[in-house]
This record gives structure tokens, sequence and C-alpha cells, in this order.
């Protein structure tokens, strides 16, 4: 390593829904955190790492701010305001296509009480007018304390470049943090259950991803007949409501096969192994706005 070594956090912040979590994924070429068109799909912070020749940025991808209309909802903000201290940059990212809300202003406005260098992200360029956001960046230009201002598209990839420059320039000089080719710091068994919520978030109407969570029970890896690897992953899909239960696992099995499937394909992509997946959905009454569930699921 150089003497010349960059190295830090990103705290990667923005209300719910204005693509963090697809914007990281482009900056680092590939897929490492769930992505989907539902509020409140990112529940913890990840780090998803680039590993560059002179430097490694890491970015915290975290829970997008929403209304806190539970327990639930108030554990996830108090889980992304945490990243406003951890960070070294602050990334705040905000939608230029869908227009600015409360929710935006709240954020740039939170920014503001750290002094530290800060970047506004105006994300999904490629769905604005060139005045649409002309006008947001010159609005949040002067909202803001920002050191930069840079529009981007993270689904096309498109001036990501530039806000890696931007990144580097303001990140500070440091050890490397984890070791080459590491990704994520996410253990295995987060990703199995971020990778089911995903699937079904895909099929489900809105309302119901919000109730939905996901335990990995177990993972056990083992060999077949002919000597290959093969995993077998049992989970559990907790549900709020008794009438969801039959809604996520659909007519006979329809929409629970349909996730089981596609999470295994992408699971078998990402190590390489075969998997054998086992779900079964279950009942907590309420979990979303009970303290206890709430601890044993591990957000709080």
């Amino acid at each position: 390593m150089s003497k010349g070594f960059k190295s830090g956090y990103i705290g990667v912040v923005g209300r719910t829904n204005v693509g963090k979590s697809t914007l990281i994924n482009s900056l680092l070429e590939q897929k490492v955190v769930i992505t989907s068109d539902k509020p409140q799909t990112t529940r913890d912070r990840i780090n998803c790492i680039l590993n560059l020749e002179d430097a490694q940025i890491i970015f915290t991808d975290s829970p997008g701010f929403f209304k806190p209309k539970n327990l639930l909802i108030g554990s996830l903000n108090a889980k992304a305001e945490r990243v406003f201290d951890d960070a070294d940059i602050i990334m705040v990212v905000v939608d230029v296509a869908g227009g600015l809300g409360k929710g935006d202003r709240f954020v740039i406005e939170k920014s503001k009480g750290f002094k530290k260098p800060k970047i506004l992200v105006l994300n999904k360029t490629d769905k604005a007018s060139s005045q649409e956001i002309k006008k947001i960046k010159s609005e949040l230009g002067k909202a803001g304390s920002f050191n930069r201002i840079i529009g981007v598209s993270a689904l096309k990839g498109d001036n990501t470049d530039r806000l890696i420059k931007a990144i580097l320039k303001f990140l500070p000089y440091g050890p490397k943090y984890f070791p080459d080719g590491s990704i994520t710091d996410q253990p295995f068994k987060d990703t199995v259950s971020d990778i089911v919520r995903e699937k079904l978030s895909g099929i489900l109407k809105e309302e119901i991803p919000h109730s939905i969570n996901v335990i990995v029970e177990s993972i056990e890896k083992r060999k077949t007949k002919k000597d290959k690897d093969i995993y077998d992953i049992k989970c559990d899909v907790f549900v709020e409501k008794t009438s969801q239960k039959a809604i996520v696992i659909g007519k006979k099995g329809s929409v629970l096969s349909k996730a089981g499937r596609e999470a295994r394909i992408e699971l078998e992509n990402l190590t390489g192994v075969k998997v054998f997946l086992e779900i079964w959905v279950k009942v907590a009454l309420n979990w979303t706005r009970e303290e206890k569930d709430l601890k044993h699921f591990g957000y709080i």
C-alpha cells in the first residue's frame, strides 16, 4: 500500500425510494444490495466496498427516511440517522424526476449540522428535463452547504465516474479497512434473507412487503452423490396479519414458488453453488409494532 492511499466511509442517505441502493450497485458495477420500487426495502446498514488502486471507498447503504407510522419505521429512521455520525463523507441522494418533498428537505437540513464534506447527488436525471434539473440544483444548492452537486442516472450509469472523482477528492488518507476482493461486510445469512424478501416484494402489492420479515433458520453445506456442493437453506417468512399469509403463499403456492425460484437462481449465481431453498410462511401478529418482536428480529 502506498503512502498516498485513501480510504473512508461514505454515508449514503436520503428519503425512501430515491435510488440509493441502485446507485451503490451502479458505482460498484455489480449487485451488492437489494433494490425494489417499494419503500423500506433496505432495513439495515450495509457496507459496500469499492476497491481501487490507491483507494478503498466504503459506501454505507442505509434505510430511507420515512414517516414513522410504527416501531419498525422508527427503528429504521434511527439507523439511518446514525450514518451521519459515522461517515467521513455524507452523500445525500434525491430523486429529481420524482420532485422534492418534505423527506428530502428533512435530510438536507439534517446534513447541515455536520462539519464534514457533503455531496448532493441528483439521481434519475434520465427521467427529468434539463430545466427541472437546473431548477432543483439551484434550489438545493442554496438550501444546503454542499461541496459538490452532481447529477447522475444510477439506472443507466450516467455520470457515475464524475461522482467517484468527487468522492476521491474529499476522501481522507487512511488504511485499507477490508481485504482485497471484499465487496460487502454483510453475512451470507443476511444476504439470503434480503434476496428472499426482495423477490417477494417484487411480486406482492405495495402494502404487503412492509409487513414481511425473513429469518434464515439454517444454512448447511453438503455433498451430493456426485460429490457436488449444495446449500440446504431453510427460511421463515413472517407476516403481521393472518390474512396476509395466504397472499404471500399465493394460489396453489404460486407466489412463494415464484419468489423461491428467483431467489434460488440469484443465490446460485452469487455463490456458484447449487441451492435447495425451503420457505415457510408464519404469522407474528403486529410484529412491526411490537417491541419484543423487533428485538427478536434484530431491529432494536
